[in-house]
């Protein structure tokens, strides 16, 4: 398995010229190969803020004329690791306003393994000029694209266990290797200097807790009181590393009943192979203790990749009951005000967890039971509500 094709280039090859387009995601997970895909296919103008050459090439253009040119000597403008440009976003609304003063304008792409910058930078300053796309670690129906749904469900327990990235995935010999030094340089590294943090110690201790902790509610302040962080600074560190693609945060919904969680949240790694390198345990699913939070976890990030692909906009939230003997329904997908619930198990005989009172509170709502062997039907395009 050498090449995966990504369903995500569908979405590339149609953006329009007449916007930037920003393509967001974790280190690592094929942003830079999708582009030279691109480059590929006529005169394209590369720069990357990972050069310094190439960034201070970009940071000269300082005259109208010089955007000008600049878009005129190629078909395509690319700028890769985006967000270690300073002033990007002010340069991007710039190429942008030009480019749509021209007879033929040209295709902008631009690529950051962190939202940090950007989210203060091409947001504010390049405000419908940029359409984001979400380039997220491999799924499993483009697994399943380059061999066979059987042989991709054949192997999920190795997936689940070692997660998607592209590198782990051709590469299965050196998983273990690849994602323990990926995790080391994205967790730390990339993110420690964006953002100046400067509790690494305490910080470390927060993302192996979140990463023993997927699968389970939690609160801010109870996070704070096991790391010794102040409520703020958790929710400061745990937003740097949501905009930085590490991990996700799944809120809880609440709608009807007045015992309905509100406050509590669950917080996913974006890939399970970088959960279980920040914990150093790659034991085989059928022997983990917490092989029902991975599969949880991997399940999660699944329909993550598929509404970004769909591009619907759907929100995915968890939902539990207080009280003494709480009621649970693992995922709510929240599709144009159409509800759709799911509980996830390991065995497909498995039953629901207790959620009467889900059910008679929402009974229009449909529930799942999911596990593994479900992948396949969930990636289908005409189930209800998808």
């Amino acid at each position: 398995m050498s090449f995966i094709e990504r369903s995500v280039a569908a979405l590339l090859q149609s953006s329009r010229p007449s916007k930037a387009c920003v393509l967001l995601g974790p280190r690592q997970a094929g942003k830079t190969t999708l582009l030279s895909m691109l480059s590929g296919r006529g005169s394209a103008a590369w720069y990357s803020g990972d050069d310094c050459a190439s960034a201070a090439a970009l940071l000269g253009l300082q005259a109208s004329s010089d955007i000008r040119t600049l878009l005129l000597s190629a078909d395509t403008v690319i700028i890769d690791e985006a967000q270690r440009i300073p002033g990007i976003g002010l340069l991007i609304k710039r190429l942008a306003d030009a480019d749509a003063w021209l007879e033929k304008p040209v295709r902008l792409f631009a690529a950051a393994s962190s939202s940090l910058e950007l989210s203060a930078g091409v947001r504010e300053s390049a405000l419908g000029r940029i359409e984001e796309i979400c380039v997220w670690p491999l799924s499993t129906a483009e697994l399943a694209g380059s061999s066979s749904w059987g042989t991709t469900l054949q192997n999920l327990g190795t997936r689940i266990v070692y997660g998607t990235y592209p590198e782990v995935c051709t590469h299965p010999e050196d998983a273990k290797k690849i994602l323990i030094n990926h995790c080391g340089a994205m967790l730390y590294k990339d993110l420690f200097d964006l953002s100046g943090i400067r509790f690494s110690i305490k910080f470390e201790n927060l993302v192996r807790l979140l990463a023993r902790s997927i699968g389970s509610v939690v609160t801010y302040e109870g996070l704070g009181r096991e790391t010794g962080l102040a409520k703020a600074t958790v929710m400061d560190y745990i937003r740097l590393l949501e905009e930085c693609f590490i991990i996700k945060v799944c809120p809880s919904f609440s709608k009807n009943l007045g015992n309905e969680m509100k406050k509590g949240k669950k917080i996913y790694f974006c890939d399970t192979g970088i959960r279980n390198a920040v914990i150093r345990d790659f034991s085989p699913l059928s022997s983990r203790a917490d092989a029902g939070a991975l599969w949880e976890n991997f399940f999660f990030m699944e329909r993550v990749k598929y509404h970004s692909l769909q591009q619907d906009f759907s929100e995915i939230y968890f939902w539990k009951t207080t009280g003494h003997k709480p009621q649970t329904v693992d995922f709510i997908e929240l599709t144009d005000q159409k509800m759709r619930a799911f509980d996830c198990r390991l065995s497909p005989k498995a039953r629901a967890k207790s959620s009467e009172a889900f059910i008679k509170t929402y009974p229009d709502c449909p529930l799942e039971v999911v596990s593994p062997n479900d992948l396949m039907r969930l990636w289908q395009p005409k189930l209800p509500f998808n």
